[in-house]
């Protein structure tokens, strides 16, 4: 089994963010079979609101920015995040998301394992 998505196809759903940040749009993730991981595009509106500080017990997670620049709380300091870093975050490590630009701010997002090991811990 393989799993193929086209990010042009404009009839992908989009489920909105916490507070009104953006949307995120599922890519490879459970419902199409897989547990081991997930892949969605987070798609953050121009200066939106920094998303909650959380960690994740199981899951390492990656970002890579597609498009724009941000802001990354990791770990207990903030980094600049521009198009085309790539950054890991191992589980346990807290981390909070926001776009700090006049553009919108798109990530793919990269959780492993995903699934019913994946939980979203907020502090």
């Amino acid at each position: 089994m393989y799993i193929r998505v086209n990010l042009s196809d404009r009839d992908l759903p989009s489920v909105p963010l916490d507070s009104g940040r953006g949307a995120h749009v599922k890519l490879v993730h459970g419902g199409l079979g897989t547990e081991k991981l997930d892949l969605h595009l987070n798609m953050l509106i121009p200066r939106g609101n920094r998303g909650q500080v959380h960690y994740h017990t199981k899951s390492d997670n990656v970002y890579i920015v597609r498009k724009g620049t941000g802001e990354l709380f990791v770990d207990g300091g903030t980094i600049r995040i521009v198009e085309g870093d790539v950054v890991y975050i191992p589980a346990g490590v807290a981390h909070s998301l926001s776009n700090t630009s006049e553009q919108e701010l798109q990530i793919f997002e990269i959780y492993s394992p995903a699934g019913k090991d994946y939980d979203f811990v907020t502090l």
